[in-house]
C-alpha cells in the first residue's frame, strides 16, 4: 500500500509526484536534503529560499533553508490556538505547502462551539475546526482566510517564548492524511473525488465532522 509521508526528521523522501494543488494557488511542498533532482525549474521564494518545481508544479526545498522545525511549528500552532480560542482539542498536521507566497506547516484542531465560515475556491461551507498556518521561514502565524489561510500575519514569532531544544527537533508527519487506503494494484484517480468503484475493497475510517450550527461564528 502506498502512503505519502513528509519526513521532516530524516529528510528522506520516497514520494510520488502529485498533480493536485489546493486553494488560492497553493501547492504541495517537500523538504529534502538535495531537492535539485526533483526540479525541472527553480526560482527564489520567501526569505531567499530556492524553490524547485517538479513537472506537476509541486515544490521541493532544501532542509538547510528551513528555519522553523516541525516541532517548533507545532508548539507555535498550539500557543496560537490557546491564545485565540482558550481551549482546543485534537491538533492535527495537514500538510506542508507553498501557499500565499510562503512555505507553511498547515494544522487544524477542533474548537467547541466554533462554526467557522470559509471558502476554498468556489466552495463555501462551515467547519468546527480552526486552521493554523505557520511559516517555515519566519515562524509567523497567518490568520484565517482564503483556503484557511489569509496570507496576513496574525501573530509574529518570538523565539524567546519557546524552548531552545525545539529549534532543531524534527517530527515525522503524514502528509494529506485522508484515512483512505487504496488496495495494491488499484490506485485511485487523482481527480478530487473518490468514485464508488475506488471504495471497493479499500480501507476507510469514519470521520467526525462536528455538531451542526445555525449561525456562523467566524469568517474567512
Amino acid at each position: 500500500m502506498a502512503r505519502r509521508w513528509i519526513y521532516v526528521a530524516a529528510f528522506l523522501f520516497l514520494l510520488k509526484a502529485s498533480e493536485s494543488a489546493f486553494a488560492c494557488g497553493g501547492v504541495t511542498a517537500t523538504i529534502a536534503d538535495d531537492p535539485k533532482p526533483f526540479g525541472v525549474k527553480s526560482e527564489t521564494g520567501p526569505g531567499g529560499v530556492t524553490l524547485h518545481f517538479d513537472q506537476a508544479g509541486n515544490v521541493y526545498v532544501a532542509a538547510k533553508d528551513i528555519k522553523i522545525s516541525s516541532a517548533m511549528a507545532e508548539a507555535i500552532a498550539k500557543r496560537y490556538l490557546k491564545e485565540r480560542y482558550k481551549a482546543f482539542e485534537h491538533l492535527e498536521f495537514e500538510a506542508f505547502g507553498y501557499d500565499h507566497g510562503d512555505l507553511v506547516y498547515m494544522y487544524h484542531a477542533h474548537v467547541s462551539d466554533l462554526a467557522y465560515g470559509v471558502h476554498v475556491g468556489p466552495m463555501k461551507f462551515a467547519t468546527d475546526h480552526a486552521h493554523v498556518h505557520v511559516s517555515a521561514v519566519t515562524g509567523d502565524v497567518y490568520g484565517p482566510g482564503c483556503g484557511f489561510g489569509s496570507g496576513i500575519v496574525d501573530i509574529k514569532f518570538d523565539p524567546k517564548e519557546y524552548p531552545a531544544e525545539l529549534k532543531d527537533k524534527r517530527l515525522p508527519y503524514l502528509q494529506f492524511n485522508t484515512d483512505f487506503i487504496a488496495r495494491d494494484g488499484k490506485p485511485p484517480k487523482m481527480d478530487g473525488k473518490i468514485e464508488k468503484e475506488e471504495w471497493q475493497g479499500a480501507g476507510y475510517q469514519v470521520i467526525h465532522v462536528g455538531t451542526a450550527k445555525d449561525k456562523i461564528t467566524e469568517y474567512g
